[in-house]
């Protein structure tokens, strides 16, 4: 079986995703957006387009609550450490939920940006863009620790998604019904704007994992949820991490849970254990896409730090060799902003690493010397 291919037209033609993680107190403007949209010369001038797909995610509200399923305890951001996970204590409630929509959809969102940001880069770019922009608009998680959701339209009282007063499928289904009133909101706002250059692809399921116990019941929620996501004419996608249980899941992710799912390698985070080659392969045999992972400073402490500039070259390397740079669609992490300060990095390897990145996306990568490690 091949990998999630590029170019599928049941996709409109995705082929490189990037993932903008947002603040929700600081607005996307199309300033920003450009670094992503477009390709700039060493002057600043944008000469040719860059990504062709955008997928918007937050994981905090401005209130502070969570819109991403879990919290890490521990001092670690990988499992080889002090690494402690759980769901968040402080759950998004429905007036997060109205404020994400906002920062997605609202005047001057998100979207409103990419919007922008494509309409002028247009007029400066000779080459057509082909094909309009995809976006991926993230979904927030909906908590098994809320117990005061707040009013779903249609519902008469406050949703509840714990089990602490009621049985597990009741809690679920009122997980559910929060869930599809949010992409029902997604539809109708985007349908609104009547946007000139960007297409809706779907949604995304942020939870890289997928959970059933005695108080979670995320495999029914997200069968269920992907046939509405489905019936407003959109897609599902997942970007999960790698491990034994997640590829299992991936053995047959499309016939259950989601259209597309980008297999993330983890070889960025953790020091030993993670293959590229071997990611790879459990990619290509379960017809998924796979995601490329870099930074320039995360808040969490990493303990292969100084390799990060040799293992994204081997990321870019494991392209051309696996052939995942021009075979299967791609999701890029690249942390808050790190392509934007790559662009005019004071470190000569950062400058060049952006140019690699533009010709990976265009398919003209051959592969490079390793870096050095730093130790």
């Amino acid at each position: 079986m091949p990998y999630f291919p590029q170019n599928d037209p049941k996709f409109n033609y995705l082929r490189h995703l990037m993932l903008l993680y947002g603040n929700a107190k600081q607005p996307w403007t199309a300033e920003a957006l450009k670094y992503y949209v477009a390709h700039l010369n060493p002057e600043g001038v944008a000469d040719d387009w860059l990504f062709d797909s955008f997928l918007f995610l937050n994981s905090k509200s401005a209130s502070g609550n969570d819109y991403c399923a879990d919290v890490n305890l521990g001092t670690t951001m990988s499992g080889e450490g002090n690494f402690f996970a759980k769901c968040s204590p402080h759950p998004a409630n429905r007036k997060d939920y109205d404020d994400l929509l906002d920062f997605y959809l609202g005047q001057r969102g998100a979207v409103d940006a990419l919007e922008e940001s494509v309409e002028l880069l247009a007029e400066r770019i000779p080459e057509k863009y082909g094909h309009k922009r995809n976006v991926v608009l993230m979904l927030p998680y909906p908590h098994i620790t809320q117990a005061a959701f707040g009013e779903v339209p249609g519902v008469t009282k406050s949703s509840d998604f714990t089990t602490q007063n009621q049985n597990l499928a009741q809690a679920t289904v009122q997980r559910l019904e929060a869930m599809r009133w949010f992409v029902d909101q997604i539809a109708m706002r985007w349908n609104e704007k009547r946007y000139q250059h960007l297409n809706l692809l779907g949604v995304y399921w942020m939870f890289e994992t997928v959970y059933r116990g005695w108080d979670v019941d995320d495999h029914w929620l997200l069968k269920e949820l992907r046939m509405h996501i489905r019936s407003r004419g959109m897609k599902f996608l997942w970007i999960p991490f790698w491990s034994s249980y997640n590829v299992h899941i991936l053995d047959d992710y499309q016939n259950y849970y989601f259209d597309l799912a980008f297999l993330q390698p983890n070889y960025m985070f953790y020091k030993e254990g993670k293959s590229l080659e071997g990611a790879a392969d459990a990619a290509r045999e379960r017809n998924a896409g796979i995601e490329i992972e870099y930074y320039l400073e995360l808040n969490e402490p990493i303990a292969i730090e100084g390799e990060r500039q040799a293992r994204f070259r081997e990321y870019l390397n494991g392209g051309v060799r696996y052939g995942y740079m021009t075979e299967a669609a791609c999701a890029h992490f690249q942390g808050v902003g790190s392509l934007a300060r790559m662009h005019s990095h004071k470190d000569p390897i950062e400058r060049e690493l952006y140019e690699d990145i533009y010709r990976f996306v265009k398919g003209l990568y051959n592969g490079k010397p390793p870096i050095p490690r730093k130790r």
